[in-house]
This record gives C-alpha cells, sequence and structure tokens, in this order.
C-alpha cells in the first residue's frame, strides 16, 4: 500500500479566526494607506504576528487584489538622506478638473509639494498659478512647516523653479529665495523624473488616496482636504521607515541628539 503524507490537516500556530476578521476589518479601514498602516493598526488591537505572515494571509484569503507590477529594467539606486533637511525633493502637480465641482472661472489648481528624503515628512500647499511667486513663498515657509532646518531643495528643471540656463544666466526668484535662506539648490537632469522618485511616488499616492476618491464643493474644502491629507500622511506608518510614521522619525531623531548633547 502505498504511504500517504503525514502533513497534518490543522496547525495549532495557523491564524484564528478572530485574527483573520481584525485583518480583514483593518484592510477595508486603512488599506488604502498601505499595508505597514494596517499591520500597525492590527497590532494596537492585539495582533501578534509578523508583518510577513499578515501580508501571506492577504495573498492566500485573496483579501486583497493582487497589483501587477512593471519589470524594470533600469537599476535603481536608492539614495536616502542621513538626516532630517539633509535633502528635500520639491515639485507641484494640478490637481485633476474632476476633483472641482465650484465654479473656478477658468483658474486652475496647483499643489505643491515638498518631501524630506530622510523621515518622508510632507509638506503640501495648494496655489492658483504654477509661477516662481507662489513656488518662492512656499520655500520661505517650508522651514518653519517642516519643524527642522534644510540643507539641500532639488526640483526638476520646470520654468516654476529655475531659469532655462540656455536662454539667460539670471536667477530666478525661487533661486534667489533658496539662496537667501542659505541652502543649495540642486536640479535634476532634464527629462528624468525618477531623479525626483520620492515626491513623484507621493503625488500618485494622492491621486489614489485625495483625488481618486473626494470632491470638492468650494476652495475652502479644497484646502480643508489637502491639509488633512498632510497631517494623515505624516501621521502614517511606511514599511521603509520600520512600521513608523514620518513624525515619529523626526521626533526619534531629535530626541537621539539631545541625549548625545546631554551627555
Amino acid at each position: 500500500m502505498a504511504l500517504k503524507s503525514r502533513r497534518p490537516h490543522t496547525s495549532p500556530n495557523s491564524h484564528t479566526d478572530d485574527e483573520l476578521k481584525l485583518i480583514k476589518r483593518m484592510l477595508k479601514r486603512n488599506g488604502i494607506y498601505g499595508l505597514a498602516e494596517v499591520y500597525v493598526r492590527c497590532q494596537n488591537k492585539g495582533y501578534t504576528r509578523s508583518f510577513e505572515s499578515m501580508c501571506r494571509q492577504i495573498r492566500k484569503n485573496r483579501y486583497r487584489k493582487p497589483a501587477i507590477r512593471r519589470k524594470s529594467y533600469t537599476k535603481y539606486i536608492r539614495m536616502d538622506g542621513r538626516f532630517p533637511g539633509e535633502k528635500v525633493q520639491v515639485d507641484i502637480k494640478y490637481v485633476p478638473d474632476e476633483c472641482i465641482r465650484f465654479p473656478s472661472y477658468g483658474c486652475r489648481y496647483y499643489q505643491i509639494t515638498a518631501i524630506d528624503e530622510y523621515s518622508r515628512k510632507r509638506t503640501l500647499e495648494i496655489v492658483k498659478e504654477k509661477s516662481t511667486y507662489e513656488t518662492t513663498k512656499f520655500i520661505k515657509q517650508l522651514e518653519s512647516r517642516m519643524g527642522f532646518r534644510i540643507k539641500t531643495i532639488q526640483v526638476d528643471n520646470g520654468a516654476e523653479f529655475v531659469n532655462d540656463g540656455d536662454r539667460t544666466s539670471k536667477e530666478s526668484a525661487f533661486e534667489k529665495a533658496v539662496k537667501s535662506l542659505e541652502m543649495q539648490l540642486r536640479r535634476t537632469r532634464p527629462y528624468s523624473p525618477w531623479q525626483n522618485g520620492k515626491v513623484e511616488r507621493s503625488h500618485r499616492e494622492d491621486g489614489k488616496i485625495l483625488y481618486g476618491r473626494k470632491v470638492f464643493t468650494s476652495e475652502k474644502e479644497l484646502r480643508k482636504q489637502v491639509s488633512k491629507h498632510e497631517a494623515r500622511y505624516n501621521n502614517t506608518a511606511k514599511t521603509v521607515l520600520n512600521f513608523k510614521s514620518p513624525n515619529e522619525i523626526v521626533e526619534e531623531y531629535f530626541l537621539k541628539c539631545n541625549k548625545c548633547l546631554d551627555s
């Protein structure tokens, strides 16, 4: 007689029904903010298993439709700052017209975004024009809004940030403001958006979480929702931050610095 498998039908270490219900509930409520946030929320409810174990159950039970990932043919070299403010990426994007449900009288709205490479902390601002006037105002308030000094600002070659070097040698108002604030200005290579990859990816998340799910019936509501979205993002756990939020990373860094100074 052929030998039969001795593998048990059930395991004493398998997820319980309560654990599976918890994962499903937290995924439904917080899944749009990422699996790291789902894991932290589950831990707060008493979940004791590993992050990989939770992800395995999500895949096994098909709680989420698997994402189709395109193969990258370019080598990705990860570059993170070594401390808050060492390098901050700044960019600007359109607010989609389909979100605007109030009379804009032909005006377009834009979102200026700054993201710190070390902590992933972000600052957002809604403006009515894509110009150096608005980006200059934004950069002058950036350090106070971020809560720390900034060493380097990285931008693309858009006219709202810098002048075209082939046309003029004069500095734009944004460049002059950066210099007056004693920051270094770094420009990405032309037609290379991946060099500002962190801010570009965060814009994609804005489209998925905010602009793809909400409509705005007034300019006041638009600004209010963007402000709430900024606060939510900065308090959301990230896998890349070891399941901590950007605000926690900044706070821990400066607490560590203060302890070193006291000792």
